[in-house]
């Protein structure tokens, strides 16, 4: 009777220990505490992040799309920092004359400092993206501490505000 009992519960508990196992390894869920992605994400918001996203041969593009919303260690602080692809290895860097960041039909301000940096570069290195906030007056990001290596993204956001991506 244990022996039947076991059997039959033993496989069922298995299968919730490996479904919660693949759920805590490929998943991780994050609140908002910036004000960086505001309209988009607000501080205290809860965000899902796919951490497979970019590391598994199974999803074909290890590289982030534009406009993923990516989860991230800042090169400041390692402090975990939600922000948008904007640039992808080997698309153009373009500051205009007036010392704007031109991505698209958007244009970000770029402090002497910020500019010094981008300046130098004309496309974004092999193995890197171009971050920026939504919010770009209160974001720190690719134009503070350059771009940032794939490697160093920890996962896509994939749902918030109820809505899945």
């Amino acid at each position: 009777m244990i022996r039947k009992t076991l059997v039959h519960y033993g496989g069922i508990a298995g299968a919730v220990l490996t479904a919660a196992a693949l759920l805590f390894f490929s998943f991780d869920i994050l609140q908002v505490r910036e004000v960086s992605m505001v309209p988009e994400l607000i501080p205290g918001q809860t965000i899902i992040v796919n951490k497979i996203a970019y590391r598994l041969p199974v999803f074909q593009k290890q590289i982030p799309s534009l406009d993923d919303i990516v989860v991230f260690k800042s090169p400041y602080d390692h402090q975990l920092v939600v922000k948008r692809c904007k640039l992808l290895p080997g698309d153009p860097v373009i500051i205009d004359p007036a010392g704007w960041l031109i991505v698209g039909n958007d244009r970000y301000f770029l402090t002497s400092r910020q500019k010094d940096m981008l300046s130098g570069v004309d496309r974004v290195p092999d193995n890197t993206v171009l971050v920026l906030g939504d919010n770009p007056f209160h974001s720190v990001d690719s134009r503070d501490y350059g771009f940032i290596s794939i490697e160093r993204i920890r996962g896509k956001v994939i749902q918030h505000a109820g809505v899945f991506h």
